[in-house]
């Protein structure tokens, strides 16, 4: 049982738009590209099941990388970024940018919280439960500090195409490691990392994988 988790490609438009499939004109001419770029270097990985944020970027991309696959892609809305408060962009220029001005002054450990929007552990219960809920539905559930998989699961493989926020809470929730507002691990665009499930006794624990290059 394997999950990758893989950062969307360069942006193009609106970052908010949630289009139907198939979508277009939500990476730019280099995004892409680098999405052709992974589509080549993962041609060899089994991918039984993808998983996707809502917004374009990552659902283009995950249409890019999985072309010509039998692989169902499952939309969901809690794998979408950081969401700002919209409100803000109402308010006259100078009263935003002093909003802005009083959040970047502070130092991390006091941005559990800001003015800006989604707070840290806000975004943790927006996306761990229900990501749970979806392993849960393919026979991998949350047991006694690990998990417990299903025979049907063990061989699974899944992709989730997300956003450098969203996979960096995931990635933090799965491998244990302590929220904190600023991000663990920097996905740059169409980045990607592997956990796998080592299993003992009965019970399985992620595993960050750090191939070698090929």
């Amino acid at each position: 049982m394997k999950i990758t988790f893989v950062r969307h490609a360069e942006i193009a438009g609106d970052p908010f738009v949630c289009p139907e499939r198939p979508v277009k004109g939500s990476l730019s001419e280099r995004g892409v590209k680098q999405a052709e770029l992974l589509a080549g270097t993962l041609k060899n990985e089994k991918f039984d099941l993808a998983i996707s944020s809502s917004y374009g970027r990552a659902l283009q991309t995950a249409e890019i990388v999985l072309k010509g696959r039998k692989t169902p892609i499952r939309i969901c809305d809690f794998m979408k970024e950081w969401l700002p408060d919209r409100h803000l962009e109402k308010l006259p220029k100078t009263e935003f940018e002093t909003i802005q001005k009083r959040a970047s002054g502070c130092y991390a450990e006091e941005t559990w919280k800001t003015a800006l929007g989604e707070g840290c552990f806000d975004m943790y219960a927006r996306i761990c439960p229900p990501f749970l809920k979806e392993l849960d539905k393919i026979g991998i559930h949350a047991r006694m500090g690990g998990y417990v998989i299903d025979r049907k699961a063990k061989d699974l493989s899944i992709a989730v195409f997300a956003h450098g926020g969203s996979l960096n809470v995931l990635l933090s929730f799965l491998l244990e490691l302590k929220p904190f507002p600023i991000g663990r691990f920097a996905f740059e665009h169409t980045g990607l990392a592997t956990v796998r499930f080592q299993e003992c006794k009965g019970i399985s624990y992620p595993v960050l994988c750090l191939p070698a290059p090929k």
